[in-house]
């Protein structure tokens, strides 16, 4: 009796050290990493992502938070979790997982759970509902029901949450149609945190959230007013700090956001909407950040102050191809845009048009706190002078994608400038020195791009050459992106390989020197000889000239004015810029009322015939030529080139057969040679910056016009 007390004595012994055992293997602090898990000690999480695994695990007793993303657990029961009841669980991720049922007790052992995330399953609302309503945690407070592709709003959800302080709910990625957050609101009051983008709402209903404070809304078809944030007696949102509408149906933005005075982040690309008017953004006391990229192509009006906000910082309006341009169909002031964002410290405006580089300067004058700005993609031809170094903290600048070639670098940069990053990769430049970039004006310089440009591998290179050996270390994408582009034996090749050295430049510069002070001496002789017959036959050189062009272009001589009929009283040379005030002020004036005839390009040049023939035959055609003097005027090259062609063929006309009219003042230092001896040998007739004194202006130039027919 006594030997077989002792043996179920040892037989119940071994049984309690193999349940020790077993318990001891239960609750590991070893993870399971045969089964493509990792467990992080220090941060007391998990992660079994796509380990194909059909069961959840046992974890050591450290973690906290469970990554289990796509696997395969299709039911869940109150057993799936029975390997975590020892874990003070307080993040679960089952995104992905295949699963199409979850009992209605299933969550019951998550007693410390926070977090919860179901989306990318098969579930209806009902069964989440159900599931949800016996969580035991009593603190849960965030959960995330992304891509589940309900078309109905899950109204059973709500009310099963509503026996927790729901904080945070993540409803993105759905086909609800339908919102209603008044219900919402009632069931959650302290929800701080909404995601329900990227859906088909079209309908919603506003509610009070007096905790909210991020809402995002993206990607629906929304049509929103002033009515969904306040009403007569409160604002629906008090404590907001981000707002986010993009890709939405919203038609005005004007006078909709006021009551938002902690709304610090406001999302508004996207939506059709055609203009910003006055102050729309200046009653959000704390706006920092305003995104209004990707606007519809509708968009064309910016009012003077649209962006006014004394808070603003970051101001992102890329990718709208609106045109800074002088076109009347896109409205905006230069002067007065920026004017009013005294902390504005990053500017994105990628992807816009920006023909004149002095508009924006203008534009961007005003931002001394000015730290990030970027242009990429924006038609850029030169790099705006007189600017970097008028933003003392500017320190990055990209300028990628443009068509950029050459600039003076002490005039773009001055004696030095705060910039460290500077990007200009993709433009046209070709040769790389010391005037482009002074080392004294950029020695705050770290990172620097020039990648994919049109490099020319010759000695006009040489210091570029030396630059990128002695600094590397700053150029971006180098070497790799760095290639010749002529001449054509070097296309395609490395610069670092293909650049001449110093020895060959030199040898180089002796033999075109040598040549070139031959040439120029003999050429010397020549031109003094025939400078010397020239100047003796002028005269008759330039009388043969002009008939040989005039036979060419097939054209009778006419040896008197007098003799000839003229279609048009006057040929006006203007550029393109300049055509809203030739079209609603000059052609009004001259053809409309004093009925007097004019030629202008845009309507009277023949299509299909080469642009130089209409010139000739048009200025033929004209008893004298008006000369439209302004600053896009003077930079443009077939406007000097028409302005030589009409002093060649009028040289020998009545006073008034060659007027200028000058529309905006310019420098004389900024006119050619050529534009200053037209102006001097031309009627001179400046147009009056008073609207009453216009009528003088008129009266005068008709007089000119009727004098010349008597």
């Amino acid at each position: 009796m006594k030997k077989t007390n002792k043996m179920r004595c040892v037989a119940i012994g071994c049984i309690l050290f193999l349940l020790s055992t077993c318990n001891s293997l239960l609750h590991s602090e070893i993870c399971p990493r045969t089964i493509a898990c990792t467990c992080v000690k220090e941060t007391a999480e998990a992660s079994c992502i796509r380990a194909n695994l059909t069961y959840i695990p046992v974890l050591p007793t450290y973690i906290k938070k469970l990554d289990f993303d796509r696997n395969f657990l299709k039911s869940i029961s109150v057993s799936t979790f029975e390997p975590l009841e020892h874990l003070e669980l307080i993040f679960l991720s089952l995104s992905s997982c295949h699963i199409t049922h979850i009992n209605d007790d299933s969550f019951t052992r998550l007693k410390y759970v926070l977090d919860l995330n179901l989306s990318r399953n098969p579930l209806s609302s009902r069964i989440v509902a159900a599931a949800l309503a016996r969580i035991s945690s009593v603190h849960f407070h965030t959960i995330r029901l992304n891509y589940l592709l309900w078309s109905d709003e899950p109204t059973d959800v709500y009310l099963s949450l509503s026996r927790f302080n729901i904080r945070r709910l993540d409803m993105y990625i759905n086909n609800l149609t339908h919102l209603n957050m008044s219900f919402l609101s009632e069931n959650l009051p302290q929800l701080e945190t909404f995601l329900v983008g990227g859906g088909m709402i079209s309908s919603i209903q506003t509610g009070f959230f007096p905790n909210l404070k991020l809402l995002d809304l993206n990607t629906n078809r929304i049509n929103i007013g002033r009515k969904f944030f306040v009403n007569d007696m409160m604002c629906f949102f008090p404590n907001l700090k981000r707002l986010n509408l993009m890709y939405n149906l919203i038609m005005s933005v004007n006078n909709i956001f006021k009551c938002l005075k902690t709304l610090e982040i406001l999302s508004l690309g996207g939506n059709p909407f055609n203009e910003i008017l006055d102050n729309t953004f200046s009653e959000l006391i704390s706006l920092k950040y305003l995104h209004l990229g990707f606007l519809r192509k509708n968009f064309r009006r910016i009012g003077k102050q649209a962006f006014r906000n004394s808070k603003l910082e970051n101001l992102n309006f890329g990718d709208n191809n609106f045109k800074f341009t002088n076109d009347s169909l896109y409205q905006f002031d230069p002067n007065e845009i920026f004017r009013y964002n005294p902390q504005m410290k990053s500017l994105i405006l990628n992807r816009n048009v920006f023909q004149s580089t002095p508009i924006l300067r203008k534009m961007l004058l005003p931002l001394k706190r000015l730290k990030f700005l970027y242009l990429d993609e924006c038609h850029i031809q030169n790099i705006p002078t007189d600017l970097f170094f008028k933003l003392p903290y500017l320190e990055i600048v990209s300028m990628k994608h443009n068509k950029i070639s050459t600039w003076n670098g002490y005039k773009v940069f001055g004696n030095e400038t705060a910039i460290h990053t500077l990007m200009l990769s993709d433009n046209t430049i070709s040769v790389v020195n010391e005037i482009l970039f002074p080392m004294t004006s950029l020695r705050n310089l770290r990172t620097f791009s020039l990648a994919s440009n049109p490099f020319a591998c010759t000695c006009e290179n040489l210091w570029f050459r030396n630059w990128l050996r002695n600094k590397n270390f700053v150029f971006e994408d180098f070497p790799s992106n760095y290639q010749c582009k002529t001449p054509l034996s070097k296309t395609g090749r490395l610069i670092k390989d293909s650049l001449p050295s110093s020895v060959e430049c030199n040898r180089k510069d002796n033999e075109v020197f040598t040549a070139v002070v031959t040439s120029l001496s003999v050429f010397g002789i020549v031109f003094v000889i025939v400078l010397s017959i020239v100047f003796r036959l002028r005269w008759h050189i330039r009388y043969w000239l002009y008939l040989f062009r005039v036979k060419k272009k097939g054209f009778a001589l006419i040896s008197n004015e007098e003799t000839q009929n003229y279609i048009y009283e006057g040929y006006v040379i203007y550029c393109d810029e300049d055509i809203t005030w030739i079209r609603h002020k000059l052609l009004d004036k001259i053809e409309k009322e004093a009925s007097l005839p004019l030629c202008i390009r845009d309507r009277n040049f023949e299509a299909g015939k080469v642009f130089v023939d209409n010139i000739i035959e048009k200025m033929s055609e004209s008893r004298r030529v008006i000369l439209v003097i302004s600053r896009d005027m003077v930079q443009s090259n077939w406007c000097l080139f028409e302005c030589r062609v009409a002093q060649e063929k009028f040289l020998n006309r009545e006073s008034d057969a060659l007027i200028s009219l000058v529309v905006e003042d310019v420098p004389k230092e900024e006119m050619t040679s050529s534009l200053r001896a037209f102006v001097n040998s031309a009627v001179y007739m400046k147009f009056p910056k008073k609207e009453y004194d216009e009528e003088t202006f008129w009266l005068n130039l008709t007089k000119i016009f009727h004098e010349r027919e008597k």
